[in-house]
């Protein structure tokens, strides 16, 4: 009697977060404007939206990561049984499972074809914006869910129909109300017991933080060779020059074209502006950088890994990510552009479009890279050779079998 009672009550709760109604909310033109713009939502070949009609669990999850500009640059394979690597979907579907945003189910597998219910679909946003660890104790799936989304504005003045299939313009409005909602991060807390504690931190601008949406999330980088050049002379004028360091490039890449030279500082100090590549010069190049997919297999380590790769002049290029895997501590300054690499220590300072870097702070000197280091579909990818060799590790492309191993 008191297991009906408690699931008569569960499904009260249910019913009073996730309301009864039978049509979907209607999206208003500023909403489809927004969502079409930043390719959250886009159309069919006739530009139609297609609003009344249901989504599959694939679709959802790709809507998903372009919401949260969650990256598929380096995913690990074989996430779902039912996820075959030739899926449209398989990279969102995996990029979303290692950000905690989706499960599988009681086999494991993901349903991609399935239509995605109205609870799933809450649970997905929730999780998306941070909020998936308060949902869990809150009360679980679906109802802590449900009113977590309900508390932050994500189904605000909207109403679902329990157990039944989303539609596309509920999924718009709920990921169009997620973008502007502050987005829950887990920090270092203090400790207990000796034992460093988490804590869940609203990054609402109160109490010390930083406003932070899924909208301030969104970078999009300018590598315009006007806005490289600005970057690049405000960052290597902190360092004074070192004698040598333009010999060292020659030597080493006597056929890149460099217009390296000696500047000052307003103070009178000098510096070496580092061999910058021009662009202008072969656009043919810059412009056709070619991309591929290859299976990545770390040394030591059983996990494969499907990365996404270009290739610039011959040279493979590979998303920054890749030595984080290797044991690497990395890094990306939003505002100066530049990235840093380090083991142990060396630590490797780079900047996009730029024909060197730096080589241990400390030391202050600039080695060359192969080719530059580039933004593709706005993610950052550095040369694999030129990088792995400062830090004595081995690489090798079998561009055959489409494989790359690191060790």
């Amino acid at each position: 009697m008191m297991k009906k009672i408690f699931s008569l009550i569960f499904a009260i709760i249910c019913l009073l977060s996730v309301s009864v109604m039978a049509g979907a909310a209607e999206m208003t033109d500023v909403q489809k404007s927004e969502l079409s713009a930043l390719g959250i939502m886009t159309g069919d070949a006739d530009g139609d939206l297609r609003l009344n009609d249901t989504i599959t669990r694939a679709e959802a999850v790709k809507m998903i990561c372009t919401a949260g500009n969650i990256g598929t640059e380096l995913i690990e394979t074989n996430v779902f049984p039912d996820v075959q690597e030739d899926h449209w979907a398989y990279r969102y579907i995996a990029a979303a499972k290692e950000n905690g945003i989706v499960d599988g189910d009681e086999n494991g597998n993901f349903n991609p074809e399935s239509n995605i219910t109205n609870e799933e679909l809450i649970k997905m946003a929730v999780c998306l914006v941070g909020y998936g660890q308060k949902a869990y104790y809150t009360g679980g799936y679906p109802a802590g869910y449900a009113a977590v989304a309900t508390e932050i504005g994500l189904t605000k003045d909207m109403q679902f129909e329990v157990g039944a299939s989303a539609v596309r313009s509920d999924a718009g409005i709920i990921l169009y109300n997620a973008l502007s909602v502050p987005v829950m991060v887990e920090k270092e807390g203090g400790y207990v017991n000796n034992v460093q504690i988490k804590e869940l931190v609203i990054m609402d601008g109160s109490a010390g933080t930083e406003l932070v949406t899924l909208k301030t999330k969104t970078k999009t980088f300018d590598a315009s060779a006007y806005n490289i050049s600005k970057l690049l002379k405000e960052f290597a004028s902190g360092y004074s020059y070192k004698e040598g360091d333009t010999e060292q490039s020659f030597e080493l890449y006597p056929d890149i074209i460099y217009t390296s030279g000696i500047e000052y500082t307003e103070g009178g100090m000098e510096y070496e502006c580092p061999a910058v590549y021009d662009d202008l010069i072969v656009p043919e190049l810059v412009n056709n950088i070619k991309t591929g997919n290859a299976e990545l297999f770390i040394g030591g380590s059983d996990k494969i890994y499907n990365v996404e790769y270009a290739v610039f002049k011959e040279k493979m290029l590979v998303p920054l990510e890749v030595f984080s895997l290797i044991g690497c501590d990395i890094s990306f300054d939003e505002t100066s552009y530049v990235a840093a690499v380090s083991k142990n220590s060396t630590i490797l300072e780079i900047i996009p479009n730029v024909i060197g870097m730096r080589k241990n702070q400390a030391g202050g000197f600039w080695v060359p890279l192969e080719v530059c280091a580039r933004f593709v579909n706005n993610a950052l990818y550095v040369p694999l050779e030129a990088v792995a060799r400062e830090f004595d590790i081995s690489t090798e492309w079998n561009d055959t079998e489409d494989t790359i191993t690191i060790k």
